[in-house]
């Protein structure tokens, strides 16, 4: 019987050294983070997916589309929302034209997207919509919308909707005497604590002049905690030059997505960390993608990367929304 425990304790730490050791004689212990994660990328081309214009004879204008969101609803159908828009008519601001949220449905992500009515229509009011980001809230079993708007100030609202297709704004604004002008673009997701997590971008937290991206929690969608700066670059002193972040856990470790728009348009930057509320731009950079505004969503079993835009017109660039497959590169 000795002899046997003995045995199973020698082959356990045989087995525990070969797992633990890699094939360069290393450990997993003295893998750096940025050497232990995951790297993404995109498989193939990214393909266009949908034309930004509703119809080829809608109107004489080019349409663009710009930030959006991805979310399947109860019936497995993948619904996409986001900013699509005709390019200003003269007199307008490129960036201050925002009048249309479109809404598109598919059960192929990659082609056959059907086009819905506009989910909010602002062209006879304030003439302004920027980046949506639609989740189900269980609590009030129904859909919320965080979504920018200007009334006379740039601020965040909060939609609800019951079926994707109709949607009643609150008038509830997230944090309004808190947060910087235009802090923009979010991305939710569920926490381990209960409560929604708001990612978006801004500066200015805590008097800090600097990129940031920020979490702000909520129960409700009505009361919010003070925001969080769960990321922050140097890089300037008065406005934030990211865009669009998106976060997701895989395997233990966290991603966080962001564009870089006003370095590079189409620069998808990918930060790691083994802590969703901190993340280390100058040592934990994991790679570099190609794409604005990136979305990344699973639907019948894949996993996929969209990017969009741009606003404003280049030559052979189809202003729409493009997919590809994600695929995952262990190191």
């Amino acid at each position: 019987m000795r002899n046997l425990l003995l045995l199973t304790i020698l082959s356990s730490l045989f087995l525990s050294c070969q797992i633990n050791v890699k094939k360069d004689g290393s450990t997993i212990e003295d893998k750096t983070l940025v050497e232990r994660a995951e790297i993404p990328y995109l498989k193939g081309e990214s393909k266009k997916a949908f034309d930004a214009k509703p119809l080829p004879d809608f109107d004489e204008n080019k349409w663009f589309t710009n930030d959006h969101c991805l979310i399947e609803d109860k019936e497995g159908t993948l619904h996409w929302f986001g900013i699509n828009n005709p390019y200003p008519p003269e007199g307008k601001g490129l960036y201050r034209y925002h009048p249309y949220l479109g809404h598109l449905k598919t059960t192929m992500p990659t082609k056959d997207w059907e086009r819905l009515p506009m989910a909010i229509n602002e062209s006879k009011g304030t003439e302004y919509l920027g980046a949506p980001y639609v989740v189900w809230h269980d609590e009030s079993n129904r859909y919320a919308m965080v979504v920018e708007v200007w009334p006379k100030d740039r601020e965040l609202e909060i939609y609800w909707s019951d079926d994707l297709k109709n949607w009643e704004a609150s008038g509830t604004y997230i944090l309004p005497d808190k947060l910087w002008n235009s802090t923009r673009d979010p991305h939710i997701m569920k926490g381990d604590d209960g409560k929604y997590w708001i990612h978006v971008v801004s500066t200015g937290n805590k008097g800090v002049k600097q990129s940031q991206v920020l979490r702000i929690r909520t129960k409700d969608f009505v009361h919010f905690d003070e925001p969080e700066t769960i990321m922050g670059i140097n890089d300037n002193n008065f406005a934030t030059l990211l865009e669009s972040p998106f976060l997701l856990e895989r395997n233990g470790l966290w991603y966080l997505f962001f564009t870089y728009a006003h370095r590079r348009y189409t620069e998808t930057i990918v930060v790691v960390s083994d802590n969703p509320d901190h993340f280390d731009y100058y040592e934990n950079t994991l790679t570099t993608m190609f794409g604005h505004g990136m979305e990344v969503f699973s639907y019948k079993g894949k996993e996929y990367a969209t990017s969009c835009g741009p606003e404003d017109e280049h030559f052979a660039n189809h202003q729409s929304v493009s997919i590809a497959e994600l695929g995952w590169l262990k190191q």
